[in-house]
C-alpha cells in the first residue's frame, strides 16, 4: 500500500503582514545559496518583453534577473549623478 503524502502546512503558503514571502528551495542558473528570491509581479507590453528577453540571451545574461538588476544599478547611478547636478537634467 502506497505511502499517504504528508499534510501541507497551510501557514507557510501565506504572506503575513511584515514577513518576507516564502520561496522555493530550488536555486535558478547562476543564482548563489545567499539570495533569497520573491516574485516581481507587473505587467509589460509584448514586444517590451520579447525585447528584454533577447536582449538577456545576447548578453549572455541566463537569468533575467541579472538584466534587470543591471539595469536598475544603471539607472540609479544615473538619477544619483542627476539628484547631484540638478542643472544637468534634460527637459
Amino acid at each position: 500500500m502506497p505511502k499517504k503524502p504528508s499534510a501541507i502546512d497551510a501557514s507557510t503558503l501565506l504572506a503575513t503582514k511584515g514577513s518576507p514571502p516564502v520561496v522555493s528551495g530550488s536555486l535558478q542558473r547562476g543564482q548563489t545559496v545567499t539570495e533569497t528570491l520573491v516574485d516581481l509581479n507587473f505587467k509589460v507590453p509584448v514586444d517590451f518583453r520579447t525585447r528584454f528577453k533577447r536582449l538577456a540571451f545576447e548578453a549572455g545574461q541566463l537569468k533575467n534577473v541579472q538584466l534587470l538588476s543591471r539595469a536598475l544599478d544603471a539607472w540609479e547611478r544615473e538619477w544619483q549623478a542627476q539628484a547631484r547636478n540638478p542643472k544637468d537634467k534634460a527637459g
